[in-house]
């Protein structure tokens, strides 16, 4: 039995973690870009073994800005930024929150049981930039948002109207992250500054303040190596009254991780984390006692373990989330099969619509997809990439009665400006529209020899984005089978980027796009996601 956990918490891209407790159950949400559906719910009962239920928002809004269509811009770099969800006992409801960027409104759900149907409520007409919603004793809800500038708004009585703003703090340093708590009768305002610092707002006045202001961390180190400052989280509490912070991590090429740490309050109510000081940044800790979380059976060591995603159900497993909203008209689940028909013709990886995605787990992982192109037409392209603004694949290309295996890279799409993704709009940050740089090359190919395929990527997620790390080239190796047990390597090693744009890790991506004209389809029967220890 083990009385400790280890960070990361999750080594998945979960950045801008909202987490709270329901009675014993705890709650995780997360910002997912543009991928559909969006804001994934995880679940957990002692905030450390944690499981996809469901997504806040079905579809990302409006539906046509956030689907593939190459007459109209795309949405990579926006949609679901730090979002905010609680719940509400008086209603029973639980309420999600997302200034979707791409849009200037905030738009509202609400599920009675979060790993079921989220229902849309509408949308404020306002941008709650980075926003934390705080449903308070007298069941008022509130939310904090802004960045320089910090609001505070009080809505109606059914969460969907803003009925009162104020200026609650106002400060020269970049604020974004706000998250808002009742603690112990007084109101914190939690709020990352400058990236690496994290920073609280302190009111025994009420909820509009006055506030006061104190760093709770500065540049603290990461406890994984290669990796930046935990920052931009939130805090939760045990049923016993403990309290923890959960942060993220810049991690790439994984993405952002989130990682935990205990917090105590002194006689005052200030809140700090409980880390090695042995200097003023202090070290957040690997390992930390599961004090009012339990035991459980210790996880090897190793963090091996094989997942089969089957193909059984009416419905993909939460895991699951589609690049852009999909074209619900060209996949189907059928025999035990995911059925993937071409929905979009183009030459562009980025532009095909209905490409599937999984998230890579650190720190490597194997993902191996058993797939049927029998009934692929000519001058279609399916297969399984490395997907993110910089990709590559191994895959088929189907040329009229020939079909080949190939190993693709350099498929490239970024922002229109690459020094700044992000501009200014309205007193907050905006995502700008990104701009497509290269279709890719092919740099290896062989006949395809038998119509059913195990096409696997094997890949090292270990961070490199920090410290001495920064100088190592983490590397994916994309390789075939035609039995699902020997494997040869397709192409040369696939160096993976370390650049944030777009502020997301990379995924595994299943994809079929037709270059010709409309209707083929791939069928997948299973992907097994293997998790494994890279070594130097």
């Amino acid at each position: 039995m083990s009385s400790t956990f280890t960070n990361p918490l999750i080594w998945e891209d979960l950045p801008d973690p909202e987490v709270f407790r329901v009675g014993d159950t705890y709650y995780m949400s997360a910002s997912s870009f543009h991928f559909s559906p969006g804001a994934p719910i995880l679940t957990s009962p002692n905030l450390i073994d944690w499981t996809y239920i469901g997504h806040s928002i079905p579809t990302l809004p409006p539906s046509d800005r956030f689907t593939l269509d190459p007459r109209r811009p795309t949405a990579y770099g926006k949609g679901v930024w730090a979002s905010t969800v609680k719940y509400r006992s008086s209603s029973g409801l639980f309420y999600f929150y997302s200034a979707i960027q791409g849009t200037d409104k905030t738009y509202v759900w609400t599920a009675r049981d979060p790993a079921g149907v989220w229902t849309e409520r509408g949308a404020i007409e306002k941008f709650y930039y980075d926003l934390g919603l705080l449903v308070d004793d007298d069941d008022t809800m509130y939310i904090a948002h802004g960045t320089k500038t910090i609001h505070l708004a009080r809505l109606d009585g059914e969460g969907v109207v803003e009925v009162e703003s104020r200026i609650v703090h106002e400060s020269e340093d970049y604020l974004e992250g706000a998250r808002m708590y009742k603690i112990n009768g007084a109101y914190y305002i939690w709020l990352t500054k400058d990236w690496d610092t994290q920073t609280v707002l302190k009111s025994t006045s009420g909820p509009f303040g006055p506030y006061e202001v104190r760093d709770v961390i500065r540049g603290m180190r990461s406890p994984l190596a290669g990796s930046g400052s935990p920052h931009q989280g939130g805090l939760v509490d045990t049923p016993d009254g403990q309290w923890y912070y959960v942060a993220f991590i810049d991690a790439f090429p994984t993405g952002r991780v989130p990682v935990m740490a205990p917090v105590v309050f002194d006689d005052e109510g200030w809140p700090s984390v409980v880390a090695d000081y042995a200097d003023e940044k202090g070290q957040w800790l690997l390992e930390y006692p599961r004090s009012g979380l339990g035991d459980v059976d210790e996880r090897p060591k190793t963090h091996q373990w094989v997942r089969r995603y089957g193909f059984t159900g009416p419905t993909l497993e939460h895991s699951w989330e589609w690049n852009h909203n999909p074209d619900n008209s060209k996949w189907r689940i059928e025999d035990g099969q995911l059925i993937l028909q071409t929905g979009t013709v183009t030459e562009s990886l980025h532009l095909a619509t209905n490409t599937l995605t999984l998230r890579t787990v650190g720190p490597g992982s194997i993902a191996t997809f058993c797939i049927n192109t029998s009934k692929m037409h000519d001058g279609d392209r399916g297969g399984v990439s490395m997907f993110r603004d910089e990709s590559a694949y191994i895959g088929i290309h189907k040329d009229g009665q020939n079909a080949t295996l190939v190993y693709v890279d350099n498929i490239k799409v970024g922002p229109m400006n690459s020094d700044a993704p992000v501009g200014w709009l309205n007193g907050r940050p905006a995502a700008l529209d990104w701009k497509f740089i290269s279709n890719g090359d092919v740099r290896a190919e062989t006949p395809l020899a038998n119509s059913q395929v195990w096409l696997r990527v094997t890949v090292d997620m270990r961070s490199a984005c920090f410290g001495e790390e920064k100088e190592t080239t983490r590397k994916a190796t994309l390789s075939y089978s035609y039995d699902g047990e020997k494997f040869e390597q397709l192409g040369p090693d696939y160096a993976l980027t370390k650049s944030m744009a777009g502020y997301i890790g990379y995924r595994f991506g299943l994809f079929n796009f037709a270059t010709k004209v409309l209707g083929g389809e791939i069928s997948v029967s299973h992907c097994d996601l293997e998790i494994w220890e890279p070594r130097d």
